[in-house]
């Protein structure tokens, strides 16, 4: 195999230490720290009841939930009119908090609705939902209410308004909306004109804390699906750093339809590959399979309540995330993302600049960079391993003398010196180079300082197999 080498710098460059943070930007960490998680957030769908389920719902399902690494879990819903339910509901973000997480509650009441003829919503939908913060809105666990999901055409603008009124009624809480993903064709269906002043147009009327869509096609056999996967990644971090709200994907765990059960590798490859294009928050869909239903199947919650791979899968990455980086990314936001060899979704195509100079991987071998700054100004990447199937040796050029580069280590400790996945690092007068085994899906991630000047300039060339 022949490993390319692609380095293309100016003769001379400017001392770069920070990133530019906008003011966009420094708002979008900003409310996403307000949310008050203390580690990144992490949810599922939850399409249980407590009419049907509730036996289910106990301290031990809770544990499972914090032991698997989720932070901002949906609750299952209640009938607000049953005494022994609301007693259940409250004990349940009693169990939450004592685990240091927070839970997206779904009360009827706040559901989305569209009101009669003449009216954009019921009139008394502000009333019911005064009445469910009422019940439950004093309690520290309750990040906010579930408002809905995909809203039609016929119903956008009903559904924008009731998120504009939970966010107003209780500007400390956080409600929940998802919106469509983006496709061919959707833009009817969605009451959209173009995608980008869709998103727009949500953030302006319905005054949302976060934007939040499910998109699920890079599950299907090849990489067609990868296309959309990675357009709407880009759409909404597009949208997020217009409007300064962050946003969440939400990814797949339950195979139906064309979608294959992922494995742990494909959780993994979903999970990097949606934090390193910026995303500040991730879902799966879905979490508990309560009775078998047309093709779904392998949920975390299998239909006999049991745990199944799928539920260690995910378990194994999420705690090891949160081992190692903690709430860092709730700190940053993303400046740029870039493929190789190729671009996917209308991406960029990876070039060098006072970061990252250079990529040394096999012409075939698919990488995904994604660069981040801090409030500081402080500059870092995320190198993602693209393939959902293949491991491979990759470099990565960090530019000039003096640049110092920091990981992270088992403990969550901040150290100067190669991430976990490297395996050699050297100098040269190209930079600092450092070599990774990435598996599928497998990250790099890096803290930069250059120092001095970014180097000398490059020339493209080729590299023998490392391996």
């Amino acid at each position: 195999m022949l490993c390319i080498a692609i380095t293309v710098l100016p003769s001379s460059t400017t001392p770069v230490s920070t990133q530019e943070v906008t003011g966009n930007m420094r708002r979008m960490i900003e409310k996403s720290q307000s949310f008050g998680l203390g580690k990144y957030p992490i949810s599922f769908w939850n399409y249980t009841n407590l009419d049907a389920h509730g036996e289910h719902m106990t301290e031990a399902e809770v544990e499972m939930w914090a032991d698997a690494g989720f932070t901002v879990p949906q609750s299952s819903s209640f009938d607000p009119n049953k005494p022994e339910q609301v007693a259940q509901m409250r004990r349940i973000l009693d169990w939450v908090h004592e685990r240091g997480m927070k839970l997206i509650v779904s009360d009827p009441r706040c559901s989305a609705q569209k009101g009669p003829e003449g009216k954009l919503i019921p009139d008394d939908y502000a009333a019911g939902v005064q009445a469910a913060l009422d019940l439950l809105g004093d309690h520290p666990a309750l990040f906010g209410f579930h408002v809905g999901d995909e809203p039609r055409a016929d119903s956008k603008l009903a559904f924008f308004e009731c998120c504009r009124v939970n966010k107003q009624l209780a500007p400390h809480l956080h409600p929940y909306a998802n919106l469509h993903p983006w496709y061919a064709g959707i833009e009817p269906i969605a009451g959209a004109d173009t995608w980008p002043s869709y998103l727009d147009e949500y953030v302006q009327k319905a005054n949302p804390d976060l934007i939040s869509y499910d998109y699920y096609a890079q599950m299907r056999p090849g990489r067609d699906g990868w296309h959309t996967y990675y357009k709407n990644l880009r759409l909404y971090r597009e949208a997020a750093l217009r409007n300064s709200v962050p946003f969440w994907n939400t990814i797949l765990c339950t195979g139906h339809f064309r979608y294959r059960c992922p494995n742990l590798d494909e959780i993994r490859w979903q999970f990097n590959t949606t934090l390193a294009s910026g995303a500040h928050g991730i879902l799966w869909f879905f979490y508990y399979m309560r009775e078998p239903l047309k093709n779904y199947r392998l949920c975390p919650i299998d239909e006999y309540w049991e745990k199944t791979q799928t539920y260690d899968d995910i378990r194994r990455v999420q705690k090891a995330f949160h081992r190692r980086y903690g709430d860092l990314f709730t700190h940053l936001a993303s400046t740029r993302v870039t493929f190789y060899p190729e671009a996917f979704g209308e991406g960029e195509v990876f070039t060098p600049n006072a970061t990252v100079s250079r990529l040394l991987a096999g012409a075939k071998d698919p990488l995904l960079l994604g660069e981040f700054a801090d409030l500081q100004g402080r500059k870092y990447v995320m190198l993602v391993n693209s393939s959902m199937t293949e491991s491979f040796h990759v470099g990565m050029t960090f530019p000039g003398a003096d640049t110092r580069v920091f990981s992270w280590d088992w403990y969550g400790r901040e150290v100067e010196g190669r991430a976990y996945s490297a395996d050699m690092d050297e100098r040269d007068e190209q930079g600092l180079t450092i070599h990774h085994w990435l598996a599928p899906g497998q990250e790099a991630v890096y803290r930069v300082e250059t120092a001095g000047t970014a180097g000398t300039a490059g020339t493209a060339g080729t590299e023998g197999d490392r391996k």
